[in-house]
């Protein structure tokens, strides 16, 4: 069986109900094929970019060889999902995967590390040359994730009108998610409270300030990742949904000598759920209403000038 056939065989079994069993099976193949090329990935580019970060010592449930294995299971579970729900394929499919891949784990996060580096304790080198390495080691398993799945090609997703405010409204969704997750999740906790009032001298402006550039962002991720999603309003959801949990969360689940155990266990259901929720929300606000005239997904970033 050609590679065409196998990475379309999951998408027509799930949509046609042919076959459930099979697919399925080629999926989780697939699916450890990815795992396999993220964990190879970065023992590669650690060994050629190496960055001097120390090897921290368990301080949560897994020690770090475990974490390394579960967080790219996980990774791998959520990039796997994307590519087989992808509308697009060959280079689009590298390029779908890697901003999904490394802006939801890597790129965001770099923004948090420099505010709270008061309580981080992270070089510039450190915190600049793990992101450095996640680019690369994302580029490497999206080249991969695309020769595993090879989904037939279709039109681009059709867009409602008025895509500069539903940008807008997003940005302001994922501040209040932001806040309402930290509010009523984290902050509940004495451990976390007490974490970052040890230095951290957060300024509530600066903050909000952040969290706004931060929502746009993550709007414009979801407009990217979400256009090129086959499948009903629902099923995208989900697929956001699963993504934006996944990969920004299962990092929390490292040994972190800067951040302790007690601290990221919040945060996992914190960023979890809002990520999660952000997700969902996001998928709605951009398609729902969507016209019937399909504009080209070739340039999302045009989009919004052209629907705005």
């Amino acid at each position: 069986m050609s590679l065409d056939a196998i990475g379309q065989t999951l998408p027509e079994a799930t949509e046609k109900g042919r076959n459930p069993i099979g697919a399925g099976l080629f999926w989780a193949l697939k699916t450890i094929g990815v795992w396999l090329a993220l964990l190879i990935s970065t023992i590669v580019v650690t060994k050629l970019l190496p960055v001097g970060f120390p090897l921290p010592r368990q301080d949560g449930p897994f020690n770090f060889q475990q974490a390394w294995l579960l967080v790219n299971g996980i990774w791998a579970a959520a990039i796997a999902l994307v590519a087989q729900r992808a509308r697009v394929r060959g280079l689009r499919l590298v390029l779908l995967v890697w901003i999904a891949f490394f802006g939801s784990s890597s790129f965001m996060m770099v923004f948090e590390e420099l505010y709270f580096n008061a309580s981080l304790h992270m070089t510039m080198a450190q915190v600049f040359g793990l992101s450095g390495q996640f680019a690369v080691e994302a580029l490497l398993v999206a080249a991969a994730t695309a020769l595993l799945f090879r989904p037939a090609a279709e039109d681009p997703a059709p867009l409602p009108s008025w895509m500069t405010a539903r940008i807008v409204v997003l940005a302001g969704a994922y501040v209040f998610l932001y806040y309402a997750a930290g509010m009523f999740i984290a902050w509940q906790s004495a451990a976390v409270r007490a974490f970052y009032d040890n230095g951290a001298h957060i300024e509530p402006v600066s903050v909000l300030a952040l969290q706004v550039l931060r929502g746009f962002l993550w709007a414009l991720i979801a407009l990217f990742v979400v256009t090129r999603l086959k499948g009903s309003l629902a099923s995208r959801a989900a697929v956001m949904a699963v993504m934006f949990a996944a990969l920004a969360d299962a990092q929390l689940l490292f040994p972190n000598p800067m951040v302790p155990w007690a601290v990221r266990h919040v945060h996992l259901v914190e960023v979890g759920t809002s990520e999660a929720v952000y997700g969902i929300v996001a998928t709605f606000v951009l398609l729902a209403g969507a016209a019937r005239r399909p504009l080209s997904a070739t340039n999302p970033w045009r989009l919004i000038a052209e629907r705005g």
